[in-house]
């Protein structure tokens, strides 16, 4: 793209003024510059709205100080108020001065001269006026792309930033989903063997803490191996989701359901004693011995059945570890007592209480 050229202007009065003008300034200049006259100040604005119009660069404006109408020195002053970056020259007669420094005050002048006027004097003042012009043009084309280049560097910041805001969020959920298969049984959905383990541990010491009793259960479904022999892997493991669900439904907000293994599942019910534990426990009991279950009826017994064992702290043990033996000793009295009930670890006077 073709660069656009500059225009020097120049405002007299005086025909036989603007022809030495145009001819001086167009034999040094007028290989890069357009030389554009106007024989007043009225006309010198017309032209410059003009000049702008077609997007012409007003470089240099050479205007007389005596003409009729609008003083040299006005037209100077409006020059810099529409484009302070126009240099601008007087051209001055005899007395002068005055005029010199109100323009120079007003309009901020470039540089005057007095006529007549030396033709290498003009040709020196606007050669520099216009090396000034291009810097000054220069230097503001330059601070423009620079503060375009900084706004699309702050665009492109903030998309950066919200770009990262959202792999990071995404990368926080991704966390949090790992975080939570790592816990979690794939085939329920239950918490897992170690979660539970790690949730008793805290439970436990919780409980020694505050004083308020603890319980847990162990639970087995009756017979799984009967009903995947007879009905095949899948139907058992809709079983030990249905069931899961059962555990879950029946569960209190603080309460733990968790799948231990196979088809084992424990339930960890805080500020609860062991006789309450007891009661929920039948609850869910007797809810799973009425679900309607595929092939229920084909069990032994007429109906698919859990067996549970109840223990709690400090009655039955003093660390997680024996809670869980003593909860494990009794579903296994559970199953030896006739399945499809709920046994209590044996008290300190050891009897074993049942249920079902």
């Amino acid at each position: 793209m073709t660069a656009l050229r500059e225009t020097i202007l120049c405002v007299d009065d005086e025909e036989g003024v603007l022809l030495a003008l145009r001819q001086q300034l167009a034999a040094r200049f007028g290989h890069e510059c357009d030389i554009a006259t106007a024989s007043s100040g009225a006309d010198a604005l017309e032209l410059l709205d003009e000049l702008e119009r077609d997007g012409e660069r007003i470089a240099v404006v050479i205007a007389d100080q005596i003409m009729p109408g609008m003083k040299g020195v006005d037209l100077l002053e409006v020059v810099d108020r529409r484009s302070p970056t126009t240099t601008k020259i007087l051209l001055t007669g005899q007395a002068g001065l005055d005029a010199v420094v109100s323009a120079i005050n007003r309009a901020n002048l470039n540089h005057y001269l007095s006529k007549p006027w030396d033709e290498a004097s003009l040709r020196l003042a606007v050669e520099n006026l216009l090396r000034q012009y291009r810097l000054t043009e220069e230097n503001r084309q330059l601070v423009s792309t620079l503060s375009s280049k900084n706004q699309a560097l702050v665009e492109m910041n903030r998309e950066l930033e919200a770009k990262i805001h959202e792999r990071t969020h995404e990368l926080a959920e991704a966390n949090s989903r790992l975080a939570q298969l790592a816990v979690t049984d794939g085939l329920t959905g239950l918490y897992n063997h170690r979660h539970l383990h790690e949730r008793l541990a805290l439970e436990v010491e919780r409980s020694a803490r505050n004083g308020l009793p603890l319980s847990l259960w162990m639970s087995d479904v009756d017979h799984f191996k009967h009903y995947n022999d007879h009905h095949g892997h899948p139907a058992g493991d809709d079983v030990l989701r249905t069931v899961a669900r059962l555990l879950t439904e029946g569960r209190r907000a603080n309460d733990m359901v968790a799948r231990y293994g196979g088809e084992e599942f424990s339930v960890i019910l805080v500020d609860t004693a062991k006789f309450t534990a007891a009661k929920l426990a039948e609850r869910i009991r007797e809810r799973v011995a009425t679900h309607p279950f595929p092939f229920s009826e084909r069990q032994p017994g007429g109906h698919l059945a859990i067996s549970v064992g109840v223990a709690s702290f400090p009655d039955d043990a003093a660390d997680p570890d024996t809670l869980l033996k003593a909860a494990d000793s009794a579903l296994y009295a559970a199953k030896h007592a006739g399945r499809d009930c709920v046994v209590l670890a044996p008290s300190a006077h050891g009897d074993v209480p049942t249920s079902g």
